[in-house]
Order: structure tokens, then C-alpha cells, then sequence
């Protein structure tokens, strides 16, 4: 179809898809510390994390209090 592009790009590429870059950072932060006693407790911190982090590359979520 010509309305389609296919592009080629590595399996895994957080350098590419920002959506990795997100998970990657939501990993980093919460899930990854395993701090949390319950499942509230980490789908509160994620919430807390989805609200504060900043969309934009750089934006030193993990500088941020959880």
C-alpha cells in the first residue's frame, strides 16, 4: 500500500522509540527498587510518576521525590 512506510529499525532501540524511554524510566524509578510493600503502594507511585514526569528528553524524572 503507498500510503505505508515500513521502517527498519533494531528490536530493542529506547534511542529511537520514546516510548521505550519512558518504560525505561518508569522501571528505573519505581519498579525497579522494589520498595513498594503492595500493589497500591506501586500503582500509586506510578501514578505519581505519570504526573510529575516531563515529556520531554532530559527531564530528570529521576531527580524527582517518589
Amino acid at each position: 500500500n503507498p500510503k505505508f512506510r515500513v521502517i527498519y529499525q533494531p528490536v530493542y532501540s529506547p534511542w529511537v522509540n520514546h516510548v521505550e524511554r519512558l518504560w525505561q524510566a518508569l522501571h528505573e524509578t519505581i519498579t525497579g527498587n522494589h520498595q513498594c510493600r503492595s500493589m497500591w503502594q506501586l500503582l500509586k507511585k506510578g501514578r505519581h510518576f505519570m504526573n510529575t514526569v516531563s515529556p520531554f528528553p532530559g527531564g530528570n524524572h529521576g531527580l524527582v521525590k517518589m
